[in-house]
């Protein structure tokens, strides 16, 4: 009996040794490849729902596998174009700039987002990225926006995750993607309810205005030229990602010049633009003494758009409405446009629907003041 008793205790024993064993080679893993939120040992990343494992598998907007925390607490833009997005969809995760915005940007963008760093990025052929301080402010995820990166024509955001070793996550900027680009990254950073808002806003005005300016006959259709770079004399074609706000709201670029990738501007000659006689000029508003010169030059005053006094500059509070970077404002620059061009057809209070998108999007209260301000063109005299 003693012996049976001994036996019984040894087996026991050994079972226990088993299941302990078994227990230690046992351990909880994120999935293959997952990219770590941070590179330095001291980030508060470390404790982060990335760090401790919480994490998911997402399909980006350009058919990538990401894997991000469940919970995104910091986002970094890599690119402009993604900054007025963020900053409209939830601006207290944003943790860097990658240009210094100015004093009249900050007036109109929630308070937090004066104090944040400027911490470069990449924009086009321009890198000031500084891979260092971004992986030390250790943002959860990483922003990327752009059209090329749709077809995977652009690699750079894989090289972005490559170096910092931080989730990046890819989606469009295309302009009738706006709702869709909403929606995406209101489920990955967890912000579904307020991107619904500003995705169902953005699709509404887009379907308003395209349903609008498809009213206006062929006879009726404006000729624009889009006067970019040094003295007016750089634009971009229709089927550009700096013109689809033109390509949008029906009129007829005049532009026909070769397309060029990245940052665009194709140089032509004041002998071609008299050519193509435009009926409107829009000024890029990152080219202000372009309206003066425009304007006043004997160069320019053979065309249409100029005798007429339809030369009109694309404001750029607080981000560009038009291009460079093509982002979110263009929602209202199709309303403001479409409706300086096409009166009869787009029949809206502009200044209230300017009112209306600035509270909408970054909770800004504008007087009628304020909404001058933004419009104002630089004088002429």
């Amino acid at each position: 009996m003693k012996k049976i008793t001994a036996l019984l205790m040894s087996l026991i024993v050994l079972l226990a040794l088993i299941a302990g064993c078994s227990s230690a080679n046992t351990s909880s893993t994120s999935p293959a490849g997952s990219p770590s939120a941070s590179a330095t040992s001291d980030s508060p990343s470390q404790t982060s729902p990335a760090a401790s494992g919480a994490t998911q598998i997402i399909t980006d907007m350009a058919g990538r596998q990401v894997t991000v925390p469940t919970t995104v607490k910091s986002v970094y833009c890599a690119v402009p174009t993604a900054e007025a997005m963020i900053t409209s969809l939830c601006p207290d995760k944003l943790i860097g700039w990658v240009n210094k915005p100015s004093d009249v940007t900050l007036k109109y963008l929630p308070s937090n987002l004066a104090n944040i760093p400027v911490i470069g990025g990449w924009m086009g052929q321009q890198v000031t990225a500084n891979i260092e301080n971004i992986v030390s402010l250790a943002p959860d995820v990483i922003i990327y926006m752009g059209t090329n990166v749709m077809s995977n024509a652009d690699k750079t955001p894989d090289d972005i995750q490559k170096k910092t070793n931080i989730p990046v996550v890819v989606c469009s900027s295309k302009l009738t993607d706006t709702a869709a680009a909403y929606r995406f990254l209101g489920q990955v950073l967890g912000v579904s309810d307020r991107a619904e808002t500003l995705a169902a806003y953005s699709e509404k005005k887009i379907d308003e205005i395209k349903a609008d300016v498809a009213k206006v006959p062929d006879a009726a259709k404006v000729t624009v030229y889009y006067a970019e770079g040094k003295g007016g004399l750089s634009t971009d074609p229709t089927g550009s990602d700096h013109t689809e706000v033109l390509d949008l709201i029906n009129v007829t670029n005049v532009a026909n010049v070769e397309k060029l990738a990245g940052q665009g501007m194709t140089a032509v000659s004041i002998e071609q633009v008299i050519s193509w006689n435009p009926s409107v000029i829009l000024v890029s508003g990152q080219t202000l003494d372009n309206y003066k010169l425009i304007t006043t030059s004997d160069s320019w005053k053979k065309i249409q758009a100029v005798q007429d006094n339809k030369v009109y500059v694309a404001p750029t509070t607080p981000f560009n409405w038009f291009d460079r970077p093509p982002d979110v404002m263009r929602i209202i620059a199709i309303s403001w446009f479409a409706n300086k061009i096409y009166p009869d057809y787009v029949k809206i209070d502009a200044n209230q629907e300017i009112k209306d998108f600035f509270k909408t999007f970054y909770g800004a209260t504008l007087s009628d003041s304020d909404v001058q301000a933004i419009l104002a063109t630089p004088s002429a005299g």
